[in-house]
C-alpha cells in the first residue's frame, strides 16, 4: 500500500517539479539537489492519505481515464480534520500494452485537466498550492529497466502556481540514486505563472509565462547532465519584491517589475558540473520606464571559471558591451584566481534620467543630448589588481579617465593602491540648479592627480587648472592616528569664473597645515598652519598681503591674521586656553588702516583705524562672557577725521543674570536682566504663545502676559557724535538723537519711553517719534508723536496718538496737522471685548475729521464682530456740506453679515494731501459696497464714481465702477461688473466661478473705446505713455490656474510715446487675436513717423500665469524711431532711423532678446549728457534726494537693477551717422561725432551690461571749454575710436582733437611771421580714469616743429595750453612775439566764439582773429572765419571758409574772399559712396603766391576683414534667427 502511495504521489508531483526545475533553476545544482530530496523524502514518507475517485473508464488496450479524483490528508494538529493535497477534475493515461512486457511503458497520451494541489507541510522546505488548467505528455515510452523516459511533446497551460518557501530545508538522506534520463522533444507552456514567497515574506518573485518553448532537451538526473537545444519566452512578466525596503523614485532594484520580456537562449548545456548558453535575446519593460531592446551573448561556467567572451545589451538610446572571464576562487583569502573584465558603451540622456532619478530634474532636461560614453577594464583579483584605463565622456561637457593599481582591497589595514586620473570639462552649465545661487562651473577645467594609500595613510597628488590659473593640492592623512598633512597653492585663479557677479578677480595664494587629532577640547590634539594671500582683486582693489598663522598644542591655542594690503592694514592675536569643554582666551587686535569704501561696506570713502583688547569666555552652554574695549578709534570719510571715544563693553550671561554694558561717547547702553540667554528666549517664546491664545480667543488679560515677562530693564542714550550713528550712515540710515527707557516686570508690565530726533529710513525722513508707555494694576497706556517741521522737504506734518490697553479692550486715537497746523485727520476709535463677540465704535473727545472736515457721528456707533460670525454695525460720519462715510448693518434678516458701505461726496485730495506718503489722487468719490453672507453663501455688490480723478498728475477723467458677486445654488459664484469713463460704459465683466475640484472660471470680459490714458499713471515717472483706446472682446474659461482665454483686440489711434527720448508709435489697427490664451501676434506692425512699419510675428502664451511665455520675432526697415525737436524733457532729440531685425522670447520672468540693429546714416541725434565725466554743468539725475534740516547729509534712494533679462545685440552704426553730445544745458559745448562701427551689447542677471566693439570716427568736432581754457572748436581727428570692453559706462578712449590756430613766431630778436599750429588735445586711458594730453604741432613750419619735437611732453603740454589760453606761442626762445595785441585778440576771438556757439546753434560757426608783422614792420590783421552745415538727412555737408586782412597793406588783398569750399555729397541714405567737390586757396608760394586748386573726387569707404572682400559686393541676408512658429490661428 505505502509503495502505491509513493508512486501515484511521484506521478502527480513529477510534471510540477519538471517545470519547477526547467523555469526557475535548471542549471543550478543546489536546487536540484533540494527537488531530489524534496521528492525521494516525500515518494519514502509512510503518511496516511485519503484517496477518492469518482469515475474510472477502462478501454481495451490500457486508457484509463479518472475523473473527480481527490487525494487528502489527515491533519496531524486538529482532530477529525482532511486536507485536501490534490484535486484532478480529469485525468486521461494512454498506454500501450505490447511495449510493457519488454519493461517499456509506452505512453500515447497523459492528459490532466482542472487539477489543484495543496502540499501542505508534505515538502517541508516548501509549500506548493495552486491550479494546473492544462497537463499533456505525449511520449515515446518509459523503460524501467534502463530507466529511460522519452517524451516527444508536453503541454502546460493556464496554470498558476504559488511556492511558499521554508526556513529550512531537511539534509537528503536518500541512499537510493536517481539513474533517470529523460528526453524531451518539446514543451509548450501558456498563459502560466509562479509566484514564489521567501520566508516571512521578505521577498516576492513573480513570473507570468505568456509563452514558453523548449525544444529537444535532455535531462540525466544520474550524471547530472542536462541541454536543451533552444529555449524561448514571449509575453512574459517578472517581478521582484523586497517588502522591507523602501520604494524609490526611478529604477528600484528591490522593487523590479519586468513587462514584455522576451528571452531566447540556444545550446544550453550543464554537463560535469559545467554550463555553457548562447543568449540569443533578451527583452523587457521596466516600469520605471527603462526598456532593454537587445541582449545578446555567450556563457560558460565551471568549478573553476566563468567565461563571458562576449555580451552585448542595447536600450533605444544606450547600447553596452562586456566581456568577462573570472576564476571562482578570485575572492578567496589565499592564492585567489584572476578576474579580467571589460566594460563599455554609452548611456543615452533618457535612461540617465531613468537610472539617476534622485537627481534634479531641471539638470537631466539641461543635459546635452549627447549620450555618455563609457569604458572599463579590470585585471587581477582582490589581492592585487590592475586598473588599465577607465574612462567617462560627454563630448560637449566633460571627460574622465584614471587607471592605476590595487592590493588588498579587501583588507583596509593592508590596503596599497596607486592611481592617476585626469578629468576636463567643456560646458557644464546644466549643473547650475545644482550648485547655491550666485556660483558657477566655469567651462575649460582640467583637474589631474595621484592618489596613493599605503595600509590607513592616504596621500594624494592634485592639479587644476582654469584658464591661466593653477591649484596645486598635496596632502595625507592616517585614518588611524588622524594625523594629517596638507599643502595647497593656487596660483592666477580667476574667482569671478566660479562666482560671477561679484567683482571677484585673479586669486593667488597659499594653505598649509599639519597636524594630529580632531578635538580641539583634547590636550593630544595639535595643529599648525599658515596661510596667506599674494594676488586677490575684488572690485579694483588688491588684498595682496593677508596672512594667518594657527598654532594649537596641549589645550593651549594660539592664532594671527595680519594684512598690510592697500585696504586693510593690521592684525589680530588670539591667545587663549581650550581644556575640560571651556574656552578662554584674550584678543588683541590693532587695525592700522581699513578702506570701507574699497571693501565695499561704504559707498563713500570711509577708513576706520582702531585697536582693541577683548577678554572672551564661554562654556558653550550657559556662560558668555566678553570684556574689553575698542581704542585709538580713528573713521576718517573725505570732510573730516572724526575721532569717536573708546568703546568700552562689559557683557555676561549666565544661569541666573544677564549683564550688558557698552559705552561710546555719547552712546551709552545698559540692560540687566534676571536669568541667563536660554530663561530669556523661553519668556519670549512664552509671550508669543499667549498672545496666539488670546487673540483666538477674543480676550486681553493683561495679568497673564505680565507673568511671562522678565525682570529687565534697558537704557539707551545715543546722539549724533559716536561711532555707531556713522556706521547706520553708510548704510542709508541717520538720526540726531535717540533715547529709549523701558523696564518690564512680571508684576508692574511695561513701562518706558522712546524717543528719536530726526530719523532718515529709505529715503524717508521723519523729524520727531516719541512713544511713552505706562502700566498699572489695571491697564496699560500709550501714547506718541511722530511729526515733521516746517523745515522738512517732503511732507510736513504732525501726528499724534494714543491710547490705552485696559482688561476687556483697546483705546485708540489719532490727529495729523497739516503744515499750517489745520487738523486734517482726527479719528478716534475704540475696540472692547464683549460677551458675544468684539465690538469697535468710533468716538472721542471732539467730533471726526477727515480731509479736514468735520464729521458728526451718531450716538452708540459701532460695528459687532460676533463669535457666530454675524457683524453688525451702525456708523453714520456727516459733514456739513453733505459729505458722508455711512456703514450699516440690516440685522432683521437671517444673514450673518447684512453691510453697506456708502461713501457720498468724498473728496480724496483732501484725506491723500495729509496723509504723508501716499499716491497723488484727487477726485470727488461717491458710492456704496454692500455685503450679504449666509452660512453657506455670500453676495458683493458695489456701485462707485470718482469726478474729475487725476492719479500721479495723469488726468484719467470721470470714472465709475459697478460691480456685483453673488453664489448660486449649484455652488457657482456669479460674477458681474462694469467700468465707466465719462459717462460712457468702457469696458465690462460677466461670468461665473465653480469652487468643484481646481476651481474653474467661465467670464467674459468686454472693452469698448477704453482709453489707454488710464495706464499712464501707473508708469513711473512717466517716461513713456499710451493714448488712443481699445475694443474688444475675451472669454475665459477653465481652471483659474490655467484659463483658456479666447477673443479679439483692437486698438484704435493708439500710439505709444516718450517725451523725454522723442518717441512716438502708432499702433495698427490690425485686430489681436488670442486663442487658446495665446496672443498672436500676425504682422502686427507699429509705424513710426515716416510711415514705415515695425512688424511683429510670433506670440505671447500666458496658459500658465506661473510661466508666460513670448516668443516674437520683430523687423522693421528705415526706421524713423525718434523724431522729436528739443523740449523741457528731452534726454534726446532729432531723428534716428534704424533697421532691426531679432527675436524676443522666453518667460516674462527671465526674456531673451537676440537681434541685429543697423544704425543708418540718415540719423541725427543730439544727446544732452546730464552726468558724464565730460559735462560741464552741475546736474543729477536718476537720485531721489532729501537733506535733513538738522543734517547736511543726503539720502539716495537708487532704482533697482534691471534683473530677469538677457540681451544679445549687434549693432552696426553707419558711418554717416551724425551724432551730437550737448555737455551742458546751452548746448554751448558739446562734442559732433560721425563715424561707425559695429558693437555688441549683452545684458545679463548675473553679468549686468556688457558692451564689446569699436566704435571709429571719421569726422566730428568738440567745442569746449575748460577752467583755464576758453571755448574752442577743436576737430577730431580721422582714425580715433572709442572702444568698449565690457563695461559700457567705462570705454577705452582715443582721441585726438585739434585746432588750427595761428600765431606769431620770432627768434634771435628777428622779425615775426606767422605759422600755423594744430594745437589741441589728446584723450586717452578710459572714461572714468582719461589720460589728458595737451598737443601741439606746426606742419608747415618745419624749423618749428623740430624745436616742438625737441622739448619733453610736459614742456609742449605746457606750450600747447598757453597756446589754447592766450593764442600766443609763448616759449624760452619767443617771449618777445608777447604783446598787448596779441593778448587782445587772443581774448576777442574767445570771446567771438563763445557768443556765435550760444547764438548759432544750429550752425558751425567759428572766428579767429591774427596779428602779423612784416618784413617792413608793419603789421596787419587776419580775420578768419569757417562755417559748416550739413543738408538732406546729413547726405549734405558744405564747408567754406574765408580771410580778410586789415592794417598795412597786405599782398593779394582784392583777391578772392573765400580762401576754401567744399561740397561732400553721399550718393544715398545707406550707401559708402561719396563725392566730392572742393576749392582751396590756402596755400602760399613765395614766388607765385597764393596758389588756388580745384578738383572733385569720388571715395568709397568699405570695411574689410579680409583683402577679397573689397571685391564682394553682394550682401549676405539677414538669417542670425529662426523666426518663431507661425500661430495656427493667427489672421491671413
Amino acid at each position: 500500500m505505502n509503495k502505491s502511495k509513493k508512486i501515484l504521489l511521484a506521478l502527480l508531483l513529477s510534471p510540477f517539479v519538471l517545470f519547477f526545475i526547467l523555469a526557475v533553476a535548471l542549471y543550478v545544482p543546489p536546487v536540484q539537489r533540494w527537488a531530489v530530496r524534496s521528492v525521494a523524502s516525500y515518494m519514502s514518507a509512510n503518511t496516511p492519505w485519503k484517496v477518492s475517485v469518482g469515475s474510472v473508464r477502462l478501454v481495451f488496450p490500457l486508457d484509463l481515464g479518472v475523473g473527480d479524483m481527490h487525494v487528502a490528508k489527515v491533519n496531524d494538529s486538529i482532530p477529525n480534520r482532511v486536507d485536501t493535497i490534490a484535486c484532478v477534475g480529469d485525468a486521461v493515461i494512454s498506454v500501450r500494452l505490447l511495449p510493457l512486457f519488454r519493461s517499456i511503458v509506452v505512453v500515447n497520451d497523459l492528459d490532466l485537466r482542472s487539477m489543484s494541489i495543496n502540499t501542505l507541510n508534505i515538502i517541508s522546505s516548501a509549500q506548493i498550492k495552486g491550479r494546473v488548467g492544462h497537463l499533456n505528455i505525449k511520449s515515446r515510452g518509459i523503460n524501467l529497466s534502463s530507466e529511460t523516459v522519452d517524451i516527444s511533446s508536453a503541454f502546460l497551460g493556464e496554470t498558476h502556481l504559488t511556492v511558499l518557501l521554508n526556513d529550512t530545508v531537511p539534509e537528503d538522506t536518500s541512499k537510493t540514486k536517481n539513474n533517470w534520463a529523460i528526453s524531451l522533444q518539446k514543451l509548450n507552456v501558456k498563459n502560466s505563472s509562479a509566484d514564489i514567497h521567501m520566508p516571512g515574506d521578505t521577498l516576492q518573485i513573480k513570473a507570468v509565462l505568456g509563452g514558453a518553448v523548449a525544444e529537444k532537451g535532455y535531462f540525466d538526473l544520474g550524471k547530472n547532465n542536462y541541454s536543451l537545444s533552444r529555449l524561448s519566452l514571449l509575453n512574459s512578466v517578472v517581478a521582484y519584491n523586497n517588502r522591507f525596503a523602501a520604494k524609490v523614485k526611478g529604477l528600484d532594484p528591490n522593487h523590479l517589475y519586468l513587462s514584455d520580456a522576451k528571452l531566447a537562449i540556444d545550446s544550453l548545456l550543464y554537463r560535469n558540473m559545467a554550463l555553457s548558453l548562447c543568449l540569443r535575446d533578451l527583452a523587457f519593460k521596466e516600469r520605471s520606464g527603462l526598456v532593454v531592446s537587445k541582449s545578446i551573448g555567450h556563457l560558460s561556467l565551471d568549478t573553476l571559471r566563468l567565461s563571458v567572451p562576449q555580451l552585448a545589451l542595447s536600450t533605444p538610446y544606450s547600447n553596452i558591451k562586456a566581456k568577462l572571464t573570472m576564476d571562482l576562487n578570485a575572492f578567496a583569502d589565499t592564492m585567489p584566481g584572476k578576474i579580467d573584465a571589460e566594460v563599455t558603451g554609452s548611456i543615452g540622456k533618457h535612461d540617465i534620467k531613468t537610472l539617476l532619478a534622485a537627481t534634479p530634474i531641471d539638470v537631466i532636461n539641461k543635459m546635452p543630448n549627447t549620450p555618455i560614453a563609457f569604458a572599463c577594464f579590470f585585471k587581477g583579483n582582490m589581492n592585487s589588481a590592475e586598473v588599465p584605463a577607465f574612462m567617462l565622456s560627454q563630448p560637449s561637457a566633460f571627460r574622465i579617465s584614471a587607471k592605476g593599481q590595487i592590493h588588498h582591497l579587501l583588507d583596509m589595514d593592508r590596503l596599497r593602491a596607486n592611481l592617476t586620473f585626469d578629468a576636463a570639462t567643456y560646458n557644464l552649465s546644466f549643473l547650475r540648479s545644482m550648485l547655491p545661487s550666485g556660483v558657477a562651473l566655469p567651462n575649460g577645467m582640467r583637474l589631474n592627480g595621484r592618489v596613493n594609500a599605503d595600509g590607513p595613510r592616504y596621500t594624494a597628488l592634485l592639479n587644476l587648472r582654469e584658464g591661466r590659473g593653477v591649484v596645486a593640492m598635496k596632502g595625507s592623512v592616517n585614518v588611524k592616528t588622524l594625523a594629517y598633512n596638507a599643502a595647497v597653492t593656487a596660483n592666477n585663479v580667476d574667482l569671478s569664473h566660479f562666482l560671477p557677479g561679484h567683482g571677484l578677480h585673479a586669486f593667488s595664494g597659499r594653505l598649509s597645515a599639519s597636524g594630529r587629532g580632531t578635538d580641539v577640547f583634547s590636550t593630544h590634539t595639535s595643529l599648525t598652519a599658515d596661510a596667506g594671500v599674494t594676488q586677490f582683486h575684488f572690485a579694483g582693489h588688491d588684498f595682496a598681503g593677508l596672512n594667518a598663522q594657527v598654532k594649537v598644542a596641549g589645550g593651549h591655542a594660539w592664532a594671527e591674521l595680519s594684512n598690510n594690503s592697500g585696504m586693510i592694514n593690521g592684525s589680530i592675536k588670539l591667545d587663549g586656553q581650550l581644556l575640560q569643554r571651556k574656552w578662554r582666551a584674550n584678543v588683541q587686535c590693532e587695525l592700522v588702516d581699513a578702506d570701507f569704501m574699497k571693501l565695499g561696506i561704504t559707498r563713500r570713502p570711509f577708513n576706520v583705524a582702531l585697536r582693541s583688547n577683548l577678554l572672551l569666555a564661554s562654556d558653550f552652554n550657559n556662560y558668555y562672557m566678553l570684556q574689553g574695549s575698542l581704542s585709538d578709534i580713528c573713521l576718517r570719510d573725505s570732510a573730516k577725521v572724526y575721532r569717536p571715544e573708546n568703546i568700552v563693553a562689559d557683557m555676561f550671561t549666565h544661569t541666573d543674570s544677564t549683564h550688558i554694558n557698552v559705552v561710546c561717547g555719547d552712546f551709552m547702553l545698559h540692560l540687566d536682566a534676571r536669568g541667563g540667554y536660554k530663561r530669556l528666549l523661553r519668556h519670549s517664546d512664552q509671550i508669543v504663545g499667549e498672545v496666539k491664545r488670546q487673540i483666538e480667543n477674543k480676550y486681553i488679560d493683561q495679568l497673564k502676559l505680565r507673568s511671562y515677562l522678565p525682570q529687565m530693564c534697558v537704557r539707551l542714550n545715543m546722539g549724533h557724535d559716536n561711532v555707531f550713528t556713522r556706521m547706520m550712515q553708510r548704510k542709508g540710515f541717520d538720526l540726531a538723537s535717540a533715547f529709549i527707557d523701558m523696564d518690564t516686570s512680571p508684576i508692574d508690565g511695561i513701562n518706558g519711553v522712546v524717543k528719536l530726533d530726526s530719523l532718515i529710513a529709505n529715503g524717508v525722513q521723519l523729524d520727531t517719534i516719541r512713544v511713552n508707555l505706562k502700566s498699572d494694576s489695571l491697564r496699560t497706556d500709550f501714547t506718541g508723536q511722530i511729526r515733521n517741521n516746517r523745515h522738512n522737504p517732503q511732507y510736513v506734518f504732525n501726528a499724534l496718538f494714543g491710547g490705552t490697553f485696559y482688561e476687556r479692550g483697546l483705546y485708540f486715537g489719532t490727529r495729523v496737522l497739516d503744515a499750517k497746523e489745520r487738523v486734517g485727520v482726527a479719528l478716534g476709535l475704540k475696540a472692547s471685548m464683549e460677551s458675544n463677540g468684539v465690538m469697535l465704535s468710533v468716538g472721542g473727545r471732539q467730533d471726526p475729521i477727515l480731509g479736514y472736515k468735520k464729521f458728526s457721528v451718531n450716538k452708540n456707533n459701532y460695528v459687532l464682530f460676533s463669535d457666530d460670525q454675524r457683524i453688525s454695525a451702525d456708523i453714520n460720519l456727516r459733514a456739513d456740506d453733505g459729505t458722508s462715510v455711512q456703514v450699516y448693518s440690516n440685522d432683521s434678516t437671517e444673514a450673518l453679515q447684512d453691510l453697506t458701505l456708502g461713501i457720498s461726496n468724498f473728496e480724496l485730495s483732501k484725506v491723500m494731501s495729509v496723509l504723508p506718503y501716499l499716491p497723488n489722487v484727487s477726485g470727488v468719490m461717491n458710492g456704496d459696497f454692500h455685503i450679504i453672507k449666509t452660512a453657506n453663501e455670500q453676495s458683493v455688490s458695489s456701485a462707485v464714481t470718482v469726478d474729475n480723478m487725476v492719479y500721479e498728475g495723469c488726468k484719467l477723467g470721470n470714472l465709475g465702477s459697478e460691480f456685483v458677486y453673488m453664489p448660486l445654488e449649484d455652488g457657482k459664484h456669479v460674477v458681474d461688473g462694469t467700468l465707466s469713463c465719462n459717462g460712457y460704459d468702457v469696458g465690462a465683466i460677466s461670468g461665473s466661478y465653480d469652487p468643484v475640484g481646481e476651481g474653474s472660471i467661465d467670464a467674459t470680459l468686454s472693452l469698448t473705446r477704453t482709453p489707454l490714458k488710464l495706464l499712464n499713471g501707473f508708469i513711473p515717472n512717466q517716461i513713456i505713455g499710451l493714448k488712443g483706446y481699445c475694443d474688444g472682446d475675451l472669454t475665459m474659461k477653465g481652471t483659474l490656474s490655467a484659463p483658456h482665454v479666447d477673443g479679439t483686440l483692437k486698438l484704435d489711434s493708439a500710439y505709444l510715446e516718450s517725451v523725454p527720448y522723442g518717441v512716438e508709435l502708432k499702433f495698427a489697427d490690425t485686430p489681436v487675436t488670442i486663442t487658446d490664451s495665446r496672443m498672436l501676434f500676425d504682422n502686427f506692425k507699429m509705424f513710426a513717423k515716416n510711415r514705415t512699419p515695425l512688424t511683429v510675428n510670433g506670440s505671447l502664451n500666458f496658459a500658465n500665469l506661473d510661466n508666460i511665455r513670448l516668443n516674437t520675432r520683430i523687423s522693421a526697415q528705415n526706421y524713423l524711431l525718434i523724431d522729436s525737436k528739443e523740449n523741457m524733457r528731452s534726454e534726446a532729440y532729432g531723428k534716428a532711423y534704424v533697421n532691426f531685425l531679432g527675436v524676443v522670447r522666453g518667460p516674462l520672468e527671465s526674456l531673451e532678446m537676440r537681434g541685429k540693429l543697423d544704425v543708418l546714416g540718415s540719423t541725427d541725434m543730439t544727446y544732452i549728457l546730464r552726468d558724464s565725466p565730460l559735462t560741464t554743468d552741475t546736474q543729477l539725475d536718476n537720485l531721489v534726494k532729501f537733506t535733513s534740516f538738522k543734517s547736511k547729509r543726503v539720502a539716495e534712494v537708487e532704482r533697482p537693477a534691471l534683473t530677469g533679462f538677457s540681451m544679445d545685440l549687434t549693432m552696426d552704426i553707419d558711418e554717416g551717422a551724425h551724432i551730437v553730445c550737448a555737455l551742458n544745458a546751452d548746448h554751448s559745448n558739446y562734442v559732433d561725432l560721425m563715424g561707425g562701427g559695429t558693437l555688441r551689447m549683452q545684458y545679463g542677471a548675473v553679468d549686468g551690461l556688457r558692451l564689446t566693439g569699436r566704435y571709429t570716427l571719421n569726422n566730428g568736432e568738440m567745442k569746449y571749454s575748460l577752467p583755464v581754457i576758453p571755448l574752442k572748436t577743436f576737430a577730431i581727428q580721422d582714425g580715433s575710436y572709442v572702444e568698449f570692453m565690457g563695461d559700457a559706462m567705462n570705454p577705452r578712449l582715443n582721441i585726438t582733437a585739434t585746432e588750427e590756430t595761428k600765431a606769431s613766431v620770432s627768434t634771435d630778436g628777428g622779425a615775426g611771421r606767422s605759422v600755423t599750429f594744430n594745437c589741441g588735445v589728446k584723450i586717452t586711458k578710459t572714461l572714468q580714469d582719461m589720460g589728458l594730453e595737451f598737443i601741439i604741432e606746426a606742419p608747415e613750419d618745419m624749423s618749428v616743429n623740430s624745436d616742438l619735437q625737441a622739448m619733453s611732453k610736459e614742456s609742449r603740454g605746457k606750450v600747447a595750453v598757453t597756446m589754447l589760453t592766450t593764442g600766443m606761442y609763448l616759449t624760452d626762445g619767443n617771449i618777445n612775439t608777447f604783446s598787448m595785441n596779441s593778448a587782445l585778440s587772443a581774448f576777442l576771438n574767445s570771446q567771438i566764439n563763445s557768443i556765435s556757439g550760444n547764438a548759432l546753434r544750429t550752425l558751425d560757426l567759428s572766428f579767429g582773429m591774427d596779428n602779423s608783422t612784416g618784413s617792413d614792420g608793419e603789421i596787419h590783421t587776419d580775420y578768419s572765419f569757417k562755417f559748416s552745415k550739413r543738408f538732406w538727412n546729413n547726405r549734405l555737408r558744405i564747408v567754406v571758409g574765408g580771410k580778410v586782412s586789415s592794417g598795412a597793406t597786405v599782398p593779394n588783398q582784392n583777391d578772392s574772399f573765400f580762401d576754401n569750399v567744399t561740397f561732400e555729397y553721399r550718393l544715398s541714405q545707406n550707401s559708402n559712396k561719396y563725392l566730392k567737390f572742393f576749392y582751396d586757396r590756402d596755400s602760399y608760394d613765395w614766388l607765385e603766391g597764393y596758389v588756388e586748386q580745384f578738383g572733385a573726387g569720388f571715395m568709397y569707404r568699405r570695411k574689410l576683414q579680409n583683402l577679397t572682400d573689397l571685391f564682394r559686393f553682394k550682401r549676405s541676408k539677414n538669417t542670425l534667427f529662426d523666426a518663431p512658429e507661425a500661430p495656427k490661428d493667427s489672421l491671413k
